[in-house]
């Protein structure tokens, strides 16, 4: 069993040292600002909010590390391509086409980027909410759709220091799915508890 585990996260590897690296830096930065502003500034501390701003700072490590990161799949990418895709491409968002046939490697490789990009945005609708309450759904949408923009933007100008990274507006729309999920199931959840279905937000953002 401890077999068939190492082998399963073994393919994401390279992943895990620039995310402890991030992290390692990330989590005792904000840790440091938030005790400076309770001591300093006297904001009272809630532990219930100090942990889910935890779980943001811990989730944007990962995120950077996954995505501006460079990595051998993104290397093989970056060799066949320009460097940035500007039209939605319907083959490249459901992995079909004459030139991805079933079984394929082009297909395999396009199916793992389909559900990754997916995937990785998916906490980030779940956490939006979380942190700014009364934030409407279309704005939540927004501001995946702009983070998202903000990172495939980073990976173009990364590639002039061999991030081997590409920009690719497919993946902005995956993205965006993926936080829709999530924005979605905690409005459901919201309004199976029968409250509104929006989340507060702080007058000055994070507190």
């Amino acid at each position: 069993m401890l077999r068939q585990l190492y082998y399963s996260i073994l393919p994401y590897r390279s992943f895990f040292a620039p995310f402890l690296l991030l992290a390692g830096i990330a989590v005792p930065c904000w840790f440091a600002g938030r005790l400076y502003r309770h001591r300093a500034l006297g904001h009272p501390l809630s532990f219930t909010r100090e942990i889910l701003l935890l779980i943001v700072v811990v989730y944007l490590s990962g995120l950077a590390a996954a995505t501006l990161m460079p990595s051998h799949p993104s290397r093989q990418v970056a060799e066949s391509s320009v460097g940035v895709e500007l039209h939605p491409n319907l083959a490249s968002l459901t992995c079909s086409g004459p030139t991805m046939p079933r079984g394929s490697t082009a297909r395999g490789f396009c199916v793992r980027n389909a559900r990754g990009n997916i995937v990785l945005f998916f906490p980030l609708g779940l956490l939006i909410p979380l942190v700014w309450r009364r934030l409407r759904f279309w704005k939540g949408i927004q501001i995946a759709i702009a983070f998202s923009t903000c990172i495939e933007l980073v990976q173009l100008l990364s590639r002039a220091w061999g991030s081997n990274r590409t920009a690719d507006v497919n993946d902005v729309l995956l993205n965006s799915f993926g936080a829709c999920l999530g924005l979605a199931l905690v409005s459901l959840l919201t309004l199976r508890q029968g409250t509104r279905p929006a989340i507060q937000r702080s007058e000055n953002g994070f507190q």
